[in-house]
């Protein structure tokens, strides 16, 4: 079992972790420069945040247009999403992570591992996408005596 302030202490380390690369980098190639790579890897991962999202919305509309259920392409979205997030917070490690979020293959191969693990969640997809479905259709008409009285609504 994990301990409750497990989330704290990853927090924590992320920070830390982001601390000792300014710090590394900005000994490497002064404070100004790292600034500036900062912006611009940040500039940079947008830009290609929005040109794959633009793409992979595109695709996620024709697969539910066809009636195919897009369970990877929805993980995948979120994907980008985090990319886009981890790209604008300052910081290396977060945008190598995020930069690594960006590339199809990459991103495709985490999310059909993380299928993978809830395979629960795509049995389930399959089989409401493929038609069976144990929907019944009729029509329901309310009359004016139809009011549920306090015994009704008491079950008996």
């Amino acid at each position: 079992m994990r301990h409750p302030l497990f989330p704290l202490f990853v927090f924590l380390g992320a920070v830390l972790l982001e601390i000792f690369g300014f710090a590394w980098v900005g000994g490497m190639v002064g404070a100004l420069t790292t600034v500036a790579l900062v912006v611009v890897t940040a500039a940079i991962g947008l830009w290609i945040f929005r040109v794959q999202g633009a793409a992979h919305w595109r695709r996620m509309q024709e697969m539910l247009g066809r009636g195919e259920l897009p369970a990877r392409d929805v993980l995948e979205a979120w994907m980008l999403v985090l990319a886009a997030v981890l790209l604008v917070i300052p910081g290396f490690f977060s945008d190598g992570i995020g930069f690594a979020l960006l590339v199809p293959r990459l991103r495709k191969s985490a999310a059909a591992g993380l299928l993978r693990r809830r395979a629960v969640w795509v049995a389930a997809a399959r089989q409401s996408a493929s038609g069976h479905r144990d929907t019944i259709e009729g029509e329901f008409r309310k009359g004016e005596n139809d009011r549920l009285t306090d015994r009704d609504r008491q079950g008996r």
